[in-house]
């Protein structure tokens, strides 16, 4: 059992508690002056949070393909997700996010040919990306959905294998 306390404050920072036992009981238990009270409940929050463990899988996977994206995808398509002028098309309000399996295949595989993004046609190769893992896949994938696409959920790496898209 844990018990969290939201709205605290810390030298007017709000922080969030998490702790293994009533803060109440806390002066009390460990017989220590109000200071030592405080550090000892922001170690143990530097260690802790108030997430379910879904919800802190979820935040792993956005960090993640959020670098992913800065390293993989980002020189074409923008750091913003809004492409490059004519060239490469933007990420941000593309239709191909709503389809994850055919997302997968494209980041799996490359594209060539002319496709039409947000009523705009471009012709430039994307190259597979050969050196990503399926877990990589997964939380880039996650995180351009997160950033900007309408679903908020985990694409898992084992759905992402499964895909015969090869």
């Amino acid at each position: 059992m844990s018990f969290c306390y939201r709205n605290n404050y810390f030298f007017g920072k709000k922080i969030i508690l998490k702790l293994p036992f009533p803060l109440e009981s806390v002066g009390v238990r460990l017989k220590m002056p109000a200071y030592a009270t405080l550090v000892a409940i922001i170690l143990i929050n530097i260690f802790s949070a108030c997430a379910s463990d879904a919800e802190v899988k979820y935040e792993q996977y956005v960090i993640s393909g959020a670098e992913i994206y800065k390293k993989n995808c980002s020189n074409c398509h923008g750091l913003d997700g809004s492409g490059l002028r004519n060239l490469y098309p933007p990420v941000k309000g593309s239709d191909y996010l709503q389809d994850k399996n055919k997302l997968v295949c494209i980041i799996k595989n490359g594209l060539e040919g002319p496709i039409n993004v947000a009523g705009k046609t471009y012709n430039q190769k994307m190259p597979a990306a050969k050196g990503l893992y399926n877990l990589d896949i997964a939380q880039l994938i996650t995180f351009l959905n997160d950033k900007w696409g309408t679903s908020k959920t985990i694409l898992e790496a084992d759905e992402v294998a499964r895909l015969g898209c090869e």
